[in-house]
Parts: structure tokens; sequence; C-alpha cells
């Protein structure tokens, strides 16, 4: 349930993508989970209210994650001086594949979701893997978690190992139908449609996903263009395009 309160800071927010606005020793007060104001002094009617006081300290708007991965974060940092594809073959799909593992998944997840809810970022745009249970586990940890997120389950059926890829397309599609039937009742993680990449999905794959797209209005997040080895192997896969 939301409650009214008041911080009191230094608080610093941008009003435009080229300015900043400033208010030492002022008030934010957020009222059912919305900021209405910044104020020097705490008008009459939030008299009453709770007041956090910082003073001498900045308070500034939670940070947007516009692109994280919630699987990778249990390998963070490991061989970051590979080229992207060797990287995904070397560290990313291995790891990956674990959250096979229901367990795993709960264990792995329940860190990253903990540590995203300590930091700075209070929303998240974020990939998980091809596996629905695991998937559907993660969201329901950002949903308690008083986070807002979109999250994604990976589609992927073709360029990957056995273990990490979907049969055909047409199994990738009725495991997103799945996934979207399991979340459904949540309200503050949402589904986004998350084809990986380019290689890792078939023409069919992308097709039956544009078709869903249309039917739910549900946004889209994948990878393009991130170097040129990339770029070379797409250009292979995609010589009409």
């Amino acid at each position: 349930m939301y409650q009214s309160f008041a911080l009191k800071g230094d608080i610093i927010f941008s009003q435009t993508p080229q300015t900043f606005a400033v208010y030492p020793s002022h008030y934010a007060v957020c009222e059912d989970g919305v900021c209405v104001g910044v104020f020097a002094e705490l008008p009459e009617q939030f008299a009453n209210i709770p007041v956090m006081d910082h003073s001498g300290k900045l308070i500034i708007p939670g940070l947007t994650d516009l692109h994280a991965h919630a699987p990778q974060y249990a390998f963070r940092s490991l061989d970051m001086d590979l080229e992207l594809l060797d990287w995904l073959n070397t560290q990313t799909f291995p790891q990956e594949a674990r959250y096979a593992d229901l367990d795993y998944a709960r264990r792995a997840y329940s860190i990253f979701t903990e540590d995203l809810r300590r930091s700075a970022t209070t929303r998240a745009a974020l990939f998980g893997t091809l596996h629905v249970p695991a998937t559907v586990v993660l969201m329901q940890m950002l949903e308690q978690s008083g986070l807002e997120t979109l999250v994604g389950k990976v589609n992927m059926d073709r360029n990957s190992p056995d273990n990490l890829c979907e049969s055909n397309a047409q199994a990738s599609l009725e495991a997103t139908r799945t996934w979207l039937a399991a979340c459904r009742d949540l309200k503050h993680c949402r589904p986004i449609l998350t084809p990986r990449f380019l290689p890792s999905c078939t023409d069919a794959l992308m097709e039956g996903l544009h078709s869903l797209q249309q039917e739910t209005g549900l946004p889209v997040q994948s990878h393009l263009s991130e170097n040129q080895g990339e770029i070379a192997w797409v250009r292979e896969l995609c010589p009409q395009s």
C-alpha cells in the first residue's frame, strides 16, 4: 500500500535533458506513490506526514536501466576481454543453460533481485533466459521488490547450443504464450517480447513474434549492431536485407 512521506535534503533532478534543478535543504513530498512537489517549507496539508531527514546529503531520482541481463549477474566481469560472439560461447550460453534448473534459478535470481533492490536503480528493462519457469520466478521476485520492471523470456531457435535452443519457431512461440499467461496478473513486473538477436532467431520466429506483438501491443527489446563481427554475421544470414 502506498504511503505519504517527505524527504529532506539537497534535491537535484533534471528539468530538461540539458539542465538540472538544484534545491538545497528542501522537501520532496511523495503522496500515494507520486512525487507531488519540492518545497522550501513543508506545506501545511503535509504537516503530519513522516519526514526522513537527510540534510546535507543529495537526493536524486531513481535510475532507469534500459538494458540488463538478470542471468548474467552471476558471472559478471568474467572474460570481458573477449569479442562478443566468443564471449557468448565461452561464458554466456553455458551459464544461461543452468537456468533450466529451477533451484539454481531461484538462488541466482534472489541474489540479483536483492542487489538490484538495494541499488540506485528503481526501473529496469531486463532479459531473462528462454526458460519459462525460471523467467516466471524472476518476475515474481521482482514483483515483490518494489521496483518497476520489464522482463523478457528470451527467444532462440537457431545458432545456439543444444541445451539453450528452442526446437523451432513454433515451439518458441508456444513457450512465449505460456509465459505470458503465467505473468498476466503481475502489476509492477511486466512482460516485454525478447528475440535475443537476429542470429539466434529464424525468419519464421521473427515473423511470429511480429504477429504476437501486433496482437498484444507489448513492447519489444533485442540487440542490434553491437560489434563488427555480429554485423558481418547478420549480413551473411540476411543477404536480402
